[in-house]
């Protein structure tokens, strides 16, 4: 036996390691709506994430479902500041979901025609629909902290497809397709 030898990784954690990797892709494969999720401090600085793990919740009252990572540069200053912007995106947007998922935080925002809502939460003008919510309920699971939004305000534009996320590929989708 070697002194230099690495730890031997017990079966359950090779397992769970596979299970983890194996459920990854299979969420890749789950074509899902995308959304840039948004805030704003009270000072003015925005924050902003792209993701599909949003659902609606009920429609009475109006609410909704969304996890966002702990260490999601959002999470913070969107549970103090309890409120965010839900922007659903057209095909069309490929620009500003690619800059929120690769850009340094502060360059987020300068893709896109974005608005501040009256409440201070950045909107993108030409979203599908955007959406303004304060939260009603968050509770951590696991890496994730999952968050319950009831909607205060909806503005709809229903002009154009729907940008689709598929494996790791963006496309779009019409009503009629």
């Amino acid at each position: 036996m070697s002194v230099n030898a690495p730890p031997q990784q017990s079966e359950a954690a090779r397992i769970d390691e596979t299970l983890a990797a194996d459920f990854r892709n299979a969420m890749r494969r789950l074509a899902s709506g995308v959304a840039l999720v948004t805030t704003a401090d009270a000072g003015g600085a925005r924050y902003g994430i792209a993701m599909t793990a949003l659902m609606s919740l009920s429609m009475e009252p109006p609410s909704l479902l969304l996890a966002i990572n702990r260490n999601a540069s959002l999470c913070e200053p969107l549970l103090a500041r309890g409120l965010f912007g839900i922007n659903i995106l057209a095909r069309a947007h490929q620009a500003p979901c690619h800059a929120f998922v690769t850009a340094p935080a502060a360059e987020r925002f300068g893709h896109g025609d974005w608005t501040t809502h009256a409440s201070g939460i950045p909107l993108l003008e030409s979203a599908l629909a955007g959406l303004v919510c304060r939260v009603d309920k968050a509770e951590p699971f696991g890496s994730h902290m999952v968050i319950r939004g009831l909607v205060d305000y909806v503005a709809l534009d229903p002009s154009s497809d729907a940008l689709i996320y598929l494996d790791g590929h963006y496309g779009g989708m019409t009503a009629d397709e």
